[in-house]
């Protein structure tokens, strides 16, 4: 079977791509692992999340598990939620500091949905001093808030 020079060489282009990929993959874990045991990592490193990048990374994953909850509120027929409590154009700041207060304001939109439509009523919003706690809080009230539906 004769292969063609061009074969060979997208052949060979795709084994050494995946085999970087595979590398980088074991090497950043490796990274992140040995950096969970040890008291410090550069931020060039790993970007724990004592990094500026770390908090913002946080902060992303806290505005998914809106998106998520919002996601099954749009979905849910009984009861059927206002489009205003569903909507999620509009929840990204330009700052950590404003993504929260996005954050905050939305969940108490969902709040306000829920206890219209479910009689639930939440406990009053009183948000931490820290922003890593307050993060914690807003991820505690989301999950509860996804568990009744």
């Amino acid at each position: 079977m004769k292969f063609g020079l061009t074969k060979l060489i997208i052949g060979a282009s795709v084994l050494l791509g995946a085999g970087f990929g595979i590398y980088k993959m074991t090497s950043a874990s490796s990274c992140c692992s040995i950096t969970a045991a040890t008291s410090g990592c550069t931020p060039s490193n790993c970007r724990g999340a004592q990094t500026k990048f770390g908090e913002a990374q946080v902060i992303s994953d806290l505005r998914l598990d809106l998106i998520d909850l919002k996601a099954e509120m749009e979905q849910s027929e009984d009861p059927a939620f206002d489009a205003r409590s569903f909507d999620i154009h509009g929840i990204v700041g330009e700052s950590d500091e404003e993504s929260l207060e996005i954050i905050v304001e939305e969940v108490k939109v969902i709040e306000n949905a829920f206890a219209q439509k479910l009689n639930h009523k939440s406990p009053e919003l009183s948000l931490p001093e820290s922003k890593a706690k307050q993060v914690q809080y807003l991820s505690a009230r989301i999950e509860g808030l996804k568990e009744l539906l």
